[in-house]
């Protein structure tokens, strides 16, 4: 712990130095939801690996869960789970291995380390950024596979308003004021979704546990919204506050191919995030950001005795309770000391608390975790064309309390990472990155004996990774582009079930697995049309000594994607997507097995027109075709589905 304390001593001191410095610039325009630190002179690796989803792009996929709006994006896969979670994959590394923000606020589950985005209320968001392969070490630990960073709505206008309303499989309502009277902005959005399920397919056969039309116990209501109340130049300093609040309940279909049904619902689903951000030019040289947070999440899983979801009598059933909160703090320094780039500096730190109750009345366990971080990372201009980014990182775990067992000793893991970029012309990019990266096990892997089926395993080790990529982007025709990415990853003590005496499982540290794959990315735009095209080929295989097959559920060996739209000079805009899957893997949850799932295409069509400027009704097909597909074995995604909304901006 001296190590610690003296090196944070050290960042209070650069910190106090950075104040001291006579600031005779005007304070620049930031983002206080963006994570990594840039000036003009800045010289961080960009590539198609790193890429923002903006606000046009969010609202023209008119979804109603920011998973959907990745589902076309290159190296994605979104897949919804036996607990009708949406779960991301990006690369082959599951969402455990990702890392979710919100306006740089690490968004999780404590327990579990999952956040089900599905839940989170999409019109409070503003971009999303997404970093594969090398993120940056500035977002802290448990980054291995990427990083996910929602950034909130602002508005820099005197006032603004919005409303959209959608009928279809589900009926939506959302409503946003945002505006700014000089150095103060505000900005207040909620949404409310309800549904009484989605239509199967009518190719659907029907099982013993599913008979087809509307999917048994798919529906759920969703509650939420933000509230974000900023003030810029207040003593050099920009700040914000936001308030996110979430509160749904949903149900949970069963498994249609399983000969033990579950009838599981989501009685209460909710999740508050609390958020303080600051940053600020201290002088021309230095800048400081960070943030300070409260989190908690609190749910309801009641299981139920048949379908009937009346009574709770049976020896299965019951009703489970998580109480979780985590609590915390971001702080980054840049100092421009020369022309060669930045050199960035960070800290980080977060306390995880989760208490459960495993059914009625059995009174709460609780467990509790220290997360710190430390990293640096220097920009460097090797010469008029070529940039260089290296970057150090050491991430700390400390076990604090396991429900009055002894603790496992503290773990700590050095990440780091290493790119450079070479820019020949205007033209061409060209790019390399290496980086060490690590996943710390979850308190569920360390401490789960879920309904007496599991033993703990305390002593787990840090999954780790060696990822590595290299690619071109090339621009043709002044604003189009194409790229091409390679990648490769190495990822040893792969956390994964295993079998145990007395026909338990445990988390072991059993596990070896390969992540590689090439990335193709283009766009076209003109006057009035664009057209995205995205292609993903991935070899992800268990290398593990004693794996009963190579094989990695949820991880497509061919994802592809193509996305059009044109928009008529009298504001009619027509759209759609084109998405493939092929060939993947799933879990037949029965026998614990893989099983090979069909290929499927999905073809969505939407149509919007603005009407005097300021109104706009859409509609939208989604699955034209009415084709049947599995994201995830034994659980069915909608049929066709009829959308229209109207949205109102002024």
């Amino acid at each position: 712990m001296k190590f610690l304390y003296s090196l944070s001593l050290s960042f209070f001191v650069f910190f106090t130095i950075s104040s001291a410095q006579d600031n005779r610039d005007s304070l620049k325009t930031y983002n206080l939801g963006e994570v990594i630190v840039t000036s003009q002179r800045s010289n961080i690796i960009k590539s198609s690996s790193v890429f923002d989803v903006p606000l046009d792009k969010i609202e023209s996929l008119n979804g109603t869960d920011i998973s959907k709006v990745l589902i076309t994006e290159a190296g994605t896969y979104i897949s919804t789970n036996s607990k009708n979670e949406t779960k991301i994959y990006m690369r082959g590394f599951d969402q455990r291995d990702i890392s979710i923000f919100i306006d740089g606020v690490p968004v999780y589950q404590p327990y579990d380390g999952m956040v089900d985005l599905s839940n989170l209320p999409v019109n409070t968001i503003e971009k999303i950024t997404v970093s594969k392969g090398m993120p940056s070490l500035l977002y802290g630990a448990n980054a291995m596979g990427g990083t996910i960073n929602l950034i909130s709505k602002k508005s820099n206008s005197p006032f603004a308003a919005d409303i959209d309303l959608e009928a279809g499989t589900a009926n939506k309502g959302a409503l946003g004021f945002n505006g700014a009277i000089k150095n103060f902005n505000y900005s207040l959005n909620g949404t409310w979704s309800q549904s009484d399920g989605f239509k199967l397919p009518k190719s659907f056969p029907g099982t013993k546990n599913e008979n087809g039309g509307v999917r048994e116990n798919s529906q759920y209501t969703n509650r939420g919204g933000m509230l974000k109340l900023g003030l810029d130049d207040f003593y050099n300093f920009n700040l914000a506050y936001t308030l996110m609040l979430v509160d749904n309940e949903k149900g949970i279909p069963v498994d249609i191919y399983t000969a033990r049904p579950r009838y599981w619902r989501f009685s209460e689903w909710k999740k508050t995030v609390n958020n303080l951000m600051f940053a600020s030019n201290l002088s021309d040289i230095f800048a400081v950001r960070g943030n300070l947070f409260y989190e908690s999440f609190f749910n309801v899983l009641d299981s139920y005795d048949d379908a009937t979801f009346t009574t709770q009598k049976k020896p299965f059933a019951f009703r489970s309770t998580y109480d979780d909160h985590t609590a915390g703090a971001n702080l980054t320094a840049s100092a421009d000391l020369s022309h060669a780039g930045l050199t960035r500096l960070s800290f980080s730190y977060k306390k995880d608390v989760h208490k459960e109750e495993g059914n009625f009345n059995e009174g709460f366990k609780k467990y509790e975790a220290d997360n710190f971080s430390l990293s640096a990372e220097q920009d460097l201009r090797l010469a008029e064309n070529i940039f260089m980014i290296a970057g150090a990182g050491f991430n700390f775990l400390n076990p604090v309390y396991s429900n009055g067992n002894p603790l496992r000793s503290s773990n700590s893991i050095f990440n780091g990472n290493l790119g450079i970029n070479f820019n020949p012309d205007e033209i061409i990019s060209l790019h390399a990155n290496l980086a060490m990266k690590s996943r710390f096990p979850t308190l569920k892997e360390f401490y789960s004996e879920t309904k007496g089926k599991y033993v703990s395993n305390p002593d787990l080790e840090p999954e780790q990774s060696l990822n590595m990529e290299t690619g071109a982007a090339i621009k043709y025709f002044n604003q189009n582009n194409l790229g091409l990415t390679i990648f490769y990853s190495s990822v040893k003590n792969l956390i994964q079930e295993a079998p145990v005496a007395g026909g338990l499982k445990q988390f072991q540290n059993i596990g070896k697995a390969v992540l590689s794959g090439i990335e193709l990315t283009a766009d076209y735009k003109s006057e009035n049309f664009k057209i995205d095209f995205n292609y993903t080929y991935l070899y992800a295989k268990n290398k593990s000594d004693n794996a009963f097959t190579d094989a990695l559920a949820y991880r497509p060996e061919q994802t592809a994607s193509l996305v059009p739209e044109y928009i008529f000079d009298f504001g009619l805009t027509a759209g759609g997507e084109l998405i493939y899957i092929g060939k993947k893997y799933g879990t037949n949850l029965d026998m614990s097995t893989l099983v090979s799932m069909p290929d499927f295409i999905l073809l969505n069509l939407r149509l919007s027109q603005k009407i005097f400027g300021h109104y706009t009704i859409y509609a939208r097909v989604n699955n034209v075709f009415d084709k049947y597909c599995e994201t995830e074995y034994g659980f069915p995604q909608a049929g066709r589905e009829l959308i229209f909304g109207a949205r109102i901006n002024f």
